[in-house]
């Protein structure tokens, strides 16, 4: 049987998810290391999903939380992985690496594979990642400075979403973000992406 870690992990999602959430759900089943808790929580009033994973973060009460996307894949090493990575480091943040599910790369991500962070180079981290559940929670959580559905791009063009400002103000915090150089997750873009947004739905 696989061991349970100190971990919960977030899932925000819409009715019309149900298929692909069933395989996320199924891909935490599969992990190596089990999370203490997978909680659900669907978008019933159309507040977005970063309003959404603040609710499922005031519920979390494990030293570590994960994110993970309704339509995405952890690898059965996901968890194992990044508790020994955190647990281990004094970071507030480890993120691990992915691949999309059509094209194997990551996008206008893959620049930052497998590169060190640094604080001097703030960029977009992917949310499928391990944090501190109190260093989420201390910085305002997901919908902090955030409206649910905004169109804000940034320089090359691409969306300013709730994770990317979340890892902003951690970084404003003097929180310690880690990358962990192994992909763990697959980033299903074989989909229509709502971004988080409620009116995209």
């Amino acid at each position: 049987m696989p061991g349970t870690s100190d971990v919960t992990i977030i899932t925000a999602t819409i009715p019309s998810r149900q298929e692909l959430l069933s395989k996320a759900v199924e891909s935490v089943q599969n992990q190596l290391v089990q999370p203490a808790y997978h909680l659900v929580q669907n978008d019933d009033n159309k507040i977005g999903g970063a309003a959404v994973l603040d609710l499922l973060l005031e519920k979390t009460q494990t030293k570590y939380v994960c994110v993970l996307d309704d339509d995405d894949i952890l690898l059965p090493q996901h968890i194992k992985v990044l508790t020994e990575a955190i647990s281990s480091s004094d970071a507030d943040l480890v993120y691990p690496w992915f691949r999309y599910a059509s094209s194997g790369n990551a996008g206008h991500l893959e620049q930052y594979a497998y590169q060190p962070w640094s604080n001097n180079d703030v960029h977009q981290v992917p949310i499928t990642w391990i944090a501190k559940t109190e260093s989420i929670k201390e910085v305002g959580g997901f919908s902090q400075d955030y409206e649910a559905n905004s169109m804000n791009l940034d320089g090359s063009g691409h969306r300013i979403g709730y994770d990317f400002i979340l890892i902003k103000r951690l970084v404003a915090a003097n929180k310690i973000i880690k990358h962990h150089p192994e992909i763990t997750w697959i980033y299903n873009d074989n989909r229509v992406s709502t971004l988080g947004m409620p009116s995209r739905w």
